[in-house]
């Protein structure tokens, strides 16, 4: 292990740290943790930091005429050498009780609770680990969505971790179907599979929503907003009349932009954590 890490901590929050994250790991990152406003990358003491420092400076200029709202703000880099970084990193994450049934957990923590439905998900890849407001959301409807009786199929649409998708394969959905264009996420996400023995129950695709046929009882999104519009008329027609189709990753004000693209839908319940809110919709029959 490196005696000195550079660190990189950049002011940000909601979905666009997955984003931000997804960058500094295919750039050499070894591990990001996110926090609620902002996020910290560690490289180890090999990299070329005069190279690296351009090419991040200039992807966050980007990404703030991308979200000009105050979702990207100052980054501080720093040299920092502690002997034991990789347990204090690991400290970052515990085990967290969501909804009734679920226990989302870091693989190298294996909880005595056998009551509940274990998540193990490996955070180094940061694509999503159960404690942002929005996961935490979506699991909770599903949750609830498949307490009587789990829909034989669901789809997870920019899958991330797959912590969703795992989920919902946990709940005894039989057939679940889990999109990302992301190569490093469908990579994050096969690893967690693996990790909870559900290889064969989740179907991995970097196929785009738009190119799906079929229709699903069961249909979830947590992306960011320009995305949910963007892909509003697929991810609708994907719904099997009568389904339920969850859509998280939105601030408060963002709802009625959202619900103007989703015709043919209403908002059954809705959860709102700080200043994100999740809609559980049903499609008219």
């Amino acid at each position: 292990m490196p005696a000195r890490w550079l660190e990189l901590s950049v002011q940000a929050r909601g979905p666009v740290q997955d984003t931000i994250s997804n960058f500094l790991v295919e750039n050499g990152s070894t591990g990001v943790v996110c926090g609620e406003r902002s996020l910290r990358a560690f490289f180890p003491e090999a990299v070329d930091d005069g190279a690296l420092r351009p090419v991040v400076r200039h992807y966050l200029r980007g990404l703030r005429d991308i979200f000009p709202d105050g979702f990207v703000g100052r980054t501080r880099w720093r040299v920092i050498a502690e002997r034991n970084w990789h347990d204090g990193w690991r400290d970052h994450f515990k085990p967290q009780k969501i909804g009734k049934r679920f226990l989302v957990t870091p693989p190298w923590i294996r909880p005595k609770d056998t009551r509940r439905h274990t998540v193990l998900i490996e955070p180094a890849m940061a694509f999503g680990t159960g404690t942002h407001e929005t996961t935490r959301s979506c699991l909770e409807f599903i949750d609830e969505l498949c307490a009587e009786a789990a829909p034989a199929k669901a789809l997870d649409v920019g899958t991330g971790s797959g912590v969703l998708a795992i989920g919902m394969a946990r709940l005894g959905v039989r057939e679940v179907l889990a999109l990302d264009n992301d190569p490093v996420a469908l990579e994050a996400a096969r690893a967690n599979l693996t990790l909870n023995g559900l290889d064969g129950a989740v179907t991995l695709s970097d196929t785009s929503v738009g190119r799906v046929r079929r229709r699903f009882p069961l249909v979830v999104a947590n992306i960011i907003l320009e995305t949910l519009v963007e892909l509003a008329v697929p991810l609708g027609r994907c719904v099997a009349a009568g389904g339920s189709l969850v859509l998280s990753g939105l601030l408060h004000e963002h709802v009625p932009t959202v619900m103007g693209r989703f015709s043919g839908f209403r908002i059954e319940r809705r959860k709102e954590r700080k200043e994100w809110s999740t809609l559980l919709l049903r499609k008219e029959s």
